[in-house]
């Protein structure tokens, strides 16, 4: 089940117990989200967590382990965090797709505006991927009444987090380092846009490191782009990154949606100046490796550090 942490000033933490799938959410409204807005999230929450119901039902099938929550702290989320995060569900399902029934790769719904509908419909597209999976291999669909009318975005984005870890194990093939060097080229692009300077030179490539590395360094990433979007009068994303830095063997998986989110958060900040992207952009290594990405964030911290001031 659900639990809401002890101390009502701190972020809330929540722990979802697999065993307990059909429990109804015990989440709370956030003071500055609006009626409206609140019925939105609800919905997504709603909606996410019952194709993690379905997941469920594909892991327990597969055999495979039930992966034990983010427990992430977040103490407030915009549309636009859910958005990506829910795009990297539909990726993950589509490659579960593909590896246990062969079907083809989809392409990932990008819609052109960050509305609740939208987020909703990735959501609800991922949801008919994955029951279209439970129907090729004979896997019943869950079952599921529970609702909850108080959920905010931060609790939906908690849901979305532990549904791609889970998928996360079910996977045969994880995320690669030059999945995530795309990513963080990506957010770099929008960082130069943003400032309207030139690539930096790349720094000497440093080896030994691993994705907890590139984990806490795009934690460093976020903190520096909170201090930007402060700037800007933006909706930053509430995760506790003291937290999070106290965490070690961090799979380059989780290393990976961090980066989608941090992405969110950039991709955001450029759509508010008219300024192109640099070209052009870095060449990617022949084979990429942990040690390749983390010199990347080293560049993006750099750059973001300007943003901030």
């Amino acid at each position: 089940m659900i639990r809401r942490s002890k101390t009502s000033r701190r972020p809330t933490t929540f722990h979802f117990d697999h065993r307990a799938v059909g429990a109804v959410l015990l989440l709370y409204l956030a003071p500055v989200a609006s009626a409206e807005e609140a019925t939105d999230a609800a919905q997504v929450a709603n909606a996410v967590v019952r194709l993690r119901a379905d997941i469920d039902g594909m892991r327990f099938v597969m055999g495979a382990p039930v992966v034990a929550a983010a427990r992430w702290e977040i103490a407030e989320a915009a549309p636009r965090h859910v958005l990506y995060t829910a795009q990297t569900l539909f990726s993950k399902v589509s490659r579960l797709a593909h590896e246990v029934a062969g079907e083809p790769l989809r392409e990932i719904p990008t819609p052109s505006a960050t509305t609740p509908a939208a987020v909703l419909a990735v959501v609800a597209a991922a949801h008919r991927n994955l029951r279209s999976l439970l129907a090729r291999v004979g896997v019943e669909q869950a079952l599921f009444a529970g609702k909850s009318a108080n959920a905010n975005w931060a609790d939906a984005l908690v849901e979305l987090v532990d549904a791609n870890r889970q998928i996360n194990a079910m996977l045969v093939h994880e995320h690669r380092p030059v999945e995530l060097y795309d990513l963080v080229v990506e957010s770099i692009a929008h960082v130069a846009g943003i400032a309207d300077a030139p690539l930096p030179r790349l720094p000497q490539l440093v080896g030994g490191k691993t994705p907890t590395d590139v984990y806490k360094r795009l934690l460093d990433c976020y903190r520096l782009t909170r201090q930007a979007e402060a700037l800007r009068d933006m909706r930053p994303l509430g995760l506790n990154l003291r937290r999070e830095r106290r965490r070690t063997d961090v799979p380059l998986s989780e290393a990976h949606d961090l980066a989608r989110l941090l992405l969110a958060d950039l991709a955001g900040m450029a759509s508010r100046v008219e300024a192109a992207p640099p070209a052009p952009l870095y060449s990617r290594p022949s084979y990429v490796y942990s040690a390749h990405v983390y010199r990347l964030t080293d560049v993006l911290a750099g750059m973001l550090q300007t943003l901030g001031q």
